[in-house]
């Protein structure tokens, strides 16, 4: 027997799972019922649409590890074969409910950094968003569409080949809405006066990193190249591209971008742009060569291996060194700045949206009387709108 620890354990995430559930279900009400006047759904501003789509994905998904987590404990406390084959169940029942969750997790990790680099782009290029509608949509089919592709993880666990051909098609298909968004940024950019402050330098990053996430994915949707690629090193360069060259960096656009409206000051942009570049060059440096890594054969899971890995291994190990150490700089330099920066101007950015409008930090009501929302936030370029920089400290 495992002992009840495994149970309560279990019981444990399952209650945790309402958290989500909850949290979901607020931010939808919230956006449906409480927009400022004039905020219409058009209007509303990207971080939001990206927020709404993760919400509902939280709504939907999470009921279902609820279920597959109590059909897990009934099935430990009651004796009775649900997933263990030696019981008559069937575990790949399990690894189908495992993913028709957890695939979409990682929509709800990348979507609201989708949202922060559709914030942080126009206001560092000066140019109107490009395709705004296209992008808050494309928001909406990523969370709709993500529910149907868990399969492609289960390619080489056993499913008929009907089922492999569909999810493969699938999964191409999801890659559809995220082009579109990286098609709209790359195009927010043309043309555009272009300032490389560090929030824009993590934007960059972002696309450009995400990219190799996606491009790397589609050899992991054709069934004839997943086969040699399933669990190999191949796959932890992919998912590490998605997670911490997406996500990561995205949290980290978004941190140096709030910084002076969360904390009132500034932080130093040498030091910063300095804990980019590490970062940058260190991940780069640690996951690009398990791409080699994964295509030579090597597996994942295994803390030894054959000589012929070694300069590749060696090679991604002083990477993540500089990316370990990397983030020790960024986050103490943000964290001695939070107390000692300078004080930092309402709007050091010169934004649009309507939390730039109020002091840095903002007083405890946000704003004394109900704003009424601009016709755009993303206006910049425009006649009249104002430049970087103008208003970079407090007076």
């Amino acid at each position: 027997k495992s002992g009840s620890l495994v149970i309560w354990l279990t019981f444990g995430a399952f209650v945790m799972g309402f958290s989500s559930i909850m949290t979901g279900f607020n931010f939808i009400v919230t956006i449906h019922r409480m927009r400022a006047p004039g905020l219409t759904w058009n209007k509303l501003p990207l971080m939001i649409w990206a927020l709404y789509a993760t919400a509902i994905i939280q709504v939907l998904a999470t009921p279902v590890v609820g279920m597959t987590l109590v059909m897990l404990i009934m099935e430990r406390l009651l004796d009775i074969g649900i997933f263990n084959p030696a019981k008559g169940g069937d575990a790949i029942l399990f690894e189908s409910f495992f993913w028709f969750y957890s695939h979409p997790v990682v929509y709800i990790m990348i979507l609201p950094g989708f949202g922060i680099i559709g914030e942080v782009i126009p206001v560092f290029a000066r140019r109107p968003i490009f395709g705004y509608k296209a992008i808050a949509y494309s928001s909406l089919a990523i969370a709709l569409v993500s529910f149907i592709v868990w399969g492609h993880h289960m390619f080489v666990s056993g499913m008929s080949d009907w089922s492999r051909w569909i999810f493969s098609f699938l999964t191409f298909f999801v890659a559809v809405p995220t082009a579109i968004k990286i098609f709209n940024w790359i195009a927010t950019l043309w043309k555009g006066s272009i300032h490389f402050d560090v929030p824009m330098l993590y934007a960059l990053s972002f696309v450009f990193m995400f990219s190799i996430a996606g491009l790397t994915g589609v050899h992991l949707a054709v069934l004839a190249t997943d086969v040699f690629l399933h669990d190999t090193y191949f796959v932890v360069a992919h998912f590490h591209y998605t997670m911490q060259g997406g996500t990561v960096v995205a949290l980290m656009c978004g941190l140096h971008y709030w910084f002076p409206k969360i904390t009132g000051r500034m932080f130093n942009p040498r030091i910063a742009t300095l804990g980019w570049l590490l970062l940058f060059i260190g991940f780069n440096l640690t996951f690009l060569p398990q791409f080699m890594l994964g295509m030579e054969g090597m597996p994942r899971r295994y803390f030894d291996y054959l000589p012929q890995f070694h300069t590749w291994h060696a090679i991604s190990t002083v990477g993540s060194w500089i990316n370990g150490g990397s983030y020790m700089l960024i986050l103490g330099h943000l964290l001695y700045s939070a107390f000692r920066g300078e004080k930092a101007g309402a709007n050091p950015w010169n934004a649009l949206s309507l939390e730039w409008q109020t002091p840095s930090p903002p007083p405890q009501t946000n704003f004394a009387v109900v704003p009424q929302f601009p016709n755009s936030i993303y206006d910049y370029g425009t006649e009249g709108a104002p430049e970087p920089h103008e208003e970079r400290r407090a007076g």
